[in-house]
């Protein structure tokens, strides 16, 4: 077994024909990759709800690379091939895509969502864009209380330093999607979308929004690609709350959301924007000389607490024996966490 690609949360290693995910107790945040610290047990967590969420969608029919469980912090999956696209006078280039090619990442982000909530990017961006209105079939500006059924889906890019979303005019120019295939991989999300969100009301579980990745499969009779999910399903990818309590990635950004390293993040990005380079990262730590501080033991074992407790309760919904100690439970983390974003200033 060969390690094929070292990402910020998760190893992916050859093993014969199939690839194996390995879920590491690394986190990222920010778009920063690896954080300073590991979160106990998280890659066991993770690891276990991929499993638990694939194959729940594999009952609904929603195809996935998704083959099987392998050990305790990893799965086995089919693997795709990775085409990156060019950078030719300061931008990228998706020429690599126009021949249409197969068995491999959609270099997309598919971003849905159900609700808004506060300080929402969705809002501030369509206000300063009122024409972006119509390619999500929107008449008016949604606020934070907007919900959306079915789930409203955005496109952004996937394999660029920093993510940016894409309006109708650039998803078409850039021809990594045939029509056809934009209209089916927008069902698809929403399809999609609506199992998970079904799922996580039997936990007892609001899901606000998330981002799912896609392969191409074999062209069909018709000439258009088949479409499966990739990557991975879990509260990495998705945001949801209980209570009003983030149980996502959400939290661990709340952790640093006053910190002077996140209000360097958003300026170094800008800069690296306004220059027409891609290492923001490099400008944010040799030019305004920050980078992200260690959380405390505290924050810690609640961050662990937080996937293991998920893990744990995705597991009953689905009927499945609980993979961590019965004590950890949404219940026992609410009262503490609250505690503990108050602390660094976070209202709830």
């Amino acid at each position: 077994m060969s390690l094929v690609y070292r990402g910020s949360v998760k190893d992916i290693y050859q093993d014969g024909k199939n690839l194996k995910f390995v879920y590491s107790d690394r986190y990222s945040i920010y778009d920063w990759g690896e954080m300073p610290d590991h979160i106990p047990h998280k890659g066991e967590a993770l690891a276990f709800m991929a499993a638990a969420f694939f194959e729940h969608l594999k009952t609904k029919n929603i195809l996935s690379h998704y083959i099987g469980s392998a050990e305790k912090n990893s799965i086995l999956v089919k693997p795709v091939e990775v085409i990156r696209p060019g950078w030719t006078d300061g931008k990228y280039n998706y020429g690599v895509y126009d021949n249409r090619p197969t068995e491999c990442l959609v270099p997309l982000e598919i971003i849905f969502r159900y609700r808004l909530g506060l300080g929402n990017s969705l809002e501030k961006r369509l206000k300063n864009n009122p024409a972006y209105l119509a390619d999500l079939n929107l008449e008016d500006v949604p606020n934070a209380m907007t919900e959306f059924n079915p789930a409203l889906v955005e496109f952004s890019t996937k394999l660029e330093t920093t993510d940016r979303y894409l309006n109708q005019k650039e998803l078409t120019e850039m021809q990594v999607l045939s029509k056809t295939e934009q209209v089916y991989i927008k069902q698809f999300t929403q399809d999609v979308a609506a199992e998970l969100k079904s799922l996580f009301y039997k936990c007892g579980i609001d899901l606000w929004d998330g981002k799912v990745e896609y392969g191409f499969g074999q062209k069909k009779s018709n000439g258009e690609r088949e479409l499966f999910l990739v990557d991975s399903i879990g509260p990495d990818e998705l945001r949801l709350t209980v209570d009003g309590l983030p149980l996502s990635k959400e939290f661990l950004r709340q952790m640093y959301a006053r910190s002077s390293w996140a209000d360097n993040v958003s300026k170094a990005k800008a800069i690296a924007a306004s220059r027409g380079q891609q290492d923001w990262k490099k400008i944010c730590k040799d030019e305004l000389h920050s980078v992200p501080e260690r959380l405390s033991e505290d924050q810690l074992e609640l961050a662990s607490d937080l996937y293991l407790s998920l893990a744990n309760t995705l597991a009953k919904a689905l009927r499945k024996p609980l993979p961590f100690a019965e004590n950890k439970n949404l219940e026992n983390w609410s009262d503490r966490v609250r505690r503990t974003l108050k602390a660094v200033g976070v209202s709830l």
